[in-house]
């Protein structure tokens, strides 16, 4: 399987591009375009984790900083917020 992440992208970018830091490779346009593709690629890549992590901290912020409980019941777990008042008492 191909990269998934863009540091690993631009890292096989860096790998394809050493042998011509020297001028060992000659870089055509063919090369280029398909460097330009796989930029594009990893900055997509960068852009959905950038929006997914903006989104994260929003949710935390509007949160304000309380984490949201599991309550158990039976052998199923399921996700919501815990509403027991403070002393452990019955809402």
């Amino acid at each position: 399987m191909g990269p998934q992440l863009p540091s690993e992208y631009l890292f096989e970018i860096c790998e394809d591009l050493k042998p011509a830091v020297h001028g060992g490779r000659f870089i055509s346009s063919e090369d280029v375009t398909s460097l330009v593709e796989r930029l594009n690629t990893a900055i997509a890549l960068a852009v959905e984790v950038e929006e997914e992590k903006r989104i994260l901290e929003r949710q935390q912020r509007l949160l304000g900083g309380r984490q949201v409980g599991l309550a158990l019941v039976g052998s199923n777990v399921v996700a919501f917020p815990s509403h027991a008042p403070p002393g452990g008492g019955r809402a």
